[in-house]
């Protein structure tokens, strides 16, 4: 859940960004790092960080801070990041899908693991803001969208086509879980 600290007048929320080794989680996170901080301010290092905060406007008055974090490909700090800011679980999720002909089975596997980490916090991964993103789409004989979405995207979360390595669709994956975040902050 969201925690919302009255005295400075700020909501913090997590988004997660999970899914199989090398399909992109990072290049999301960097593109994103890259395009919104200041000029002066250093990358995040991929091999210590989880991700960072990034500010989002205001809603009723409050700043709106979101923690982006990725779950590491390894899955050393599954439990880390999902409860990173507190106990709370996430407020969002995106999946970052391999679209190479050889990850399909990654992806629902790793679907899996999400769907697993989502229920031991008590949610249901159909009722919480989520977004599936299907990246590398520039790989030689790309999965199809619609494979993808019956494979992995059961719930009908809203989806997108990405190059992440590129920055196409980064953006779009992050406005799509940002709205509905900020959604199921307006009904609290």
């Amino acid at each position: 859940m969201a925690s919302i600290d009255h005295e400075a007048r700020r909501i913090y929320a997590k988004i997660v960004y999970w899914g199989p080794p090398a399909a992109g989680k990072w290049a999301n996170l960097e593109d994103v790092h890259r395009r919104t901080s200041p000029p002066d301010r250093p990358p995040a290092a991929k091999e210590t960080s989880v991700g960072f905060p990034l500010a989002l406007g205001e809603l009723r008055g409050y700043a709106i801070v979101f923690a982006l974090l990725r779950c590491p490909s390894d899955g050393s700090w599954t439990r880390n990041v999902f409860d990173e800011l507190g106990s709370g679980p996430p407020d969002g999720v995106v999946f970052i899908a391999d679209s190479s002909p050889t990850a399909l089975l990654d992806n629902v596997a790793w679907v899996q693991k999400l769907n697993t980490e989502v229920s031991a916090r008590g949610l249901d991964l159909g009722k919480l803001p989520a977004v599936f993103q299907y990246n590398k789409r520039d790989v030689a004989g790309a999965l199809p969208v619609e494979q993808l979405r019956r494979a992995i995207n059961p719930w009908q979360h809203p989806d997108g086509e990405a190059i992440a390595a590129r920055g196409v669709g980064v953006f779009e994956t992050l406005k799509q879980v940002s709205r509905g975040v900020l959604e199921e902050l307006r009904k609290a």
